[in-house]
C-alpha cells in the first residue's frame, strides 16, 4: 500500500515504511526479533555499509530513525525536498535488503541489552511494563517489545535472518511519503525501485531458502483485558499510578475522532478535567495526563499519575472522582467546544509538518483501513455535536478501569482502598 500526500509548498520530504506486525504477533521462540530487527535495518545492505546508509541521510541535514511497538515496525526519514529521490530508494533497500552482518549483529546484540537494562532502571518504564503484564496476562500484547535480556541472549543472526526474509516484504507494508513532490511522480518512481527491490530480493531468496517452513508469526487479534486493583512496591521516590481500559477500536476517522476529544476533556492537555483539578487546584503532582491509543484489534485508555507517598491517598480519591465525574457530571458544554477546538487546532498547527502528515496516513490505515486527509479530518470535526461527546465520555467513565500503583507506597492504606500486593513473574 502507497499513500502519498503532496505539499507543494514545503521544503522536506518524509517517509515511513511500515510492517503491520510487532510484539504481540512473535511466537515465543522470537521474542525480541522486531526489536532487534529494527535496530538491523541500519546496518548495511547489499550496496551500502552503516556508515554510507547514515551519510545518505546526515550528510544534507535529514534524519532516519525506527521504532518498534506492539502491532507495527517502521523505519522513517525527514529530508530537504531535493533529495528524496535517494532517501526513498536507500529506505527501500534498508527495510528490504539488508544484510545482517555477523559483526554488526553481535555488537548490536549488546546495544540492545544495554537498552534494555537501562529500561529496567526508569521506574516509569518499569510501571508501565508491569501494568500491562498484568493487563493481558499470558498474552504477547502483554509482555515487552524488546523482549527479555536472556532472550535478545539467545537470538542468533541466521534465525533472526531467516524470519526477516519471510516478514519484511513490500506486498505487506505501508509506504507513507508526503511533502514537497508529486503524487503522480512519487507513485512511479516508488513502483520502479519496488520492481528492482523484488528482482534482488528474489535472488537473495534463491541462494537462501531451505524450503516451505511455517508461518513465523502470530495473526494480530484482539488482546483479552483483565480487570484488577493492584499494588507493587519498588524502591522509587514517586508512586506512579496507572489506570487503564480496554475498548473496540474505533469503526472509522470519525469514531476516533470522538474519542479524541473524550481524551481533551479527560486528561489530555493542561485545561483538562485531570490537569486542573489534580495540578493546578490540589498541587498534588508534577504529572497527570490521559492517552487514547487505537489499533485495528482494540482499543486502550490510560491515565498516568505520578505523586508522592505522602499525596497518594488523596491523589487517588481525586483520581477517582475525577473519572467517575464524566458520568456523573458529563462535559460541558464549554469543555466540549474547547476540546474539539483545540483538536482541530493541533491538526491545523500541523499541516506544515510533513513527518506528521506521513505518519498520520500509516496510522490512519492501521487502525481502520483508510485514510482521510486533513482537510476531510477538520470536516469530520465540524460535525460531532455536544450530545455524542456527552455519550462518549459517559461511555469510558461506567467502564471497569483496571488499578496500578508502582513505587513508594503507603501499604495499609492501599489495602483499606481495595488494591492487593502484585509481584510480576
Amino acid at each position: 500500500m502507497l499513500a502519498v500526500d503532496a505539499m507543494p509548498n514545503t521544503s522536506s520530504v518524509s517517509m515511513s515504511i511500515w510492517l503491520p506486525f510487532g510484539s504481540r504477533n512473535e511466537k515465543p521462540q522470537h521474542r525480541g526479533f522486531f526489536h532487534y530487527i529494527e535496530h538491523m535495518l541500519f546496518k548495511g545492505t547489499s550496496e551500502r555499509n552503516a556508515r554510507q546508509l547514515a551519510r545518505v541521510f546526515e550528510s544534507t541535514g535529514g534524519f532516519v530513525n525506527a521504532f518498534s511497538e506492539r502491532s507495527a515496525t517502521c523505519i522513517h526519514c525527514t529530508m530537504p525536498a531535493d533529495n528524496w529521490r535517494e532517501a526513498c530508494e536507500t529506505m527501500l533497500s534498508m527495510a528490504f535488503l539488508s544484510v545482517f552482518p555477523n559483526e554488526e549483529f553481535e555488537k548490536e546484540r549488546v546495544v540492545i541489552i544495554s537498552e534494555i537494562l537501562q529500561t529496567e532502571d526508569d521506574p516509569e518504564e518499569i510501571a508501565h511494563e508491569h501494568f500491562f503484564h498484568r493487563f493481558w496476562p499470558g498474552q504477547a500484547a502483554g509482555l515487552p517489545i524488546a523482549g527479555k535480556v536472556d532472550e535478545v541472549g539467545s537470538i542468533t543472526r541466521e534465525a533472526l535472518y531467516r524470519f526477516y526474509l519471510a516478514i519484511f516484504r513490500p506486498e505487506l507494508s505501508c509506504v507513507s511519503v508526503a511533502g514537497g513532490l508529486s503524487e503522480e511522480e512519487t507513485a512511479e518512481f516508488v513502483e520502479l525501485v519496488l520492481e528492482r527491490v523484488q528482482e534482488k530480493r528474489q535472488a537473495i531468496l534463491s541462494q537462501t531458502s531451505s524450503g516451505p517452513h511455517e508461518c513465523p508469526v502470530q495473526s494480530s487479534v484482539p488482546a483479552v483485558a483483565e480487570c484488577f486493583t493492584l499494588y507493587e512496591q519498588n524502591p522509587s521516590s514517586l508512586a506512579y499510578v496507572i489506570h487503564g481500559v480496554q475498548a473496540l477500536p474505533p469503526a472509522d476517522n470519525r469514531a476516533y475522532l470522538v474519542n479524541a476529544i473524550v481524551n481533551e476533556i479527560l486528561g489530555g492537555s493542561t485545561i483538562s478535567r485531570l490537569f486542573q483539578k489534580l495540578r493546578e487546584d490540589a498541587g498534588l503532582c508534577y504529572t497527570v495526563f490521559s492517552s487514547y491509543e487505537p489499533e485495528n484489534t482494540e482499543s486502550v485508555w490510560i491515565v498516568h499519575l505520578q505523586t508522592s507517598k505522602k499525596q497518594l491517598p488523596v491523589a487517588l480519591d481525586m483520581l477517582e472522582r475525577e473519572l467517575s465525574g464524566l458520568y456523573g457530571k458529563p462535559p460541558a458544554f464549554e469543555e466540549y467546544q474547547d476540546a474539539r477546538n483545540r483538536v482541530a487546532g493541533l491538526m491545523k498547527l500541523a499541516m506544515d509538518d510533513s513527518d506528521y502528515r506521513q505518519r498520520r496516513m500509516a496510522r490512519q490505515y492501521f487502525a481502520y483501513g483508510g485514510v482521510a486527509s486533513v482537510e476531510q479530518e477538520l470536516v469530520h470535526l465540524k460535525t460531532i455535536g455536544y450530545d455524542e461527546i456527552v455519550s462518549a465520555a459517559v461511555a469510558v467513565a461506567r467502564a471497569e478501569w483496571s488499578r496500578f500503583v508502582f513505587g513508594a507506597i503507603p501499604q495499609k492504606t492501599l489495602v483499606q482502598k481495595g488494591y492487593l500486593g502484585y509481584q510480576p513473574t
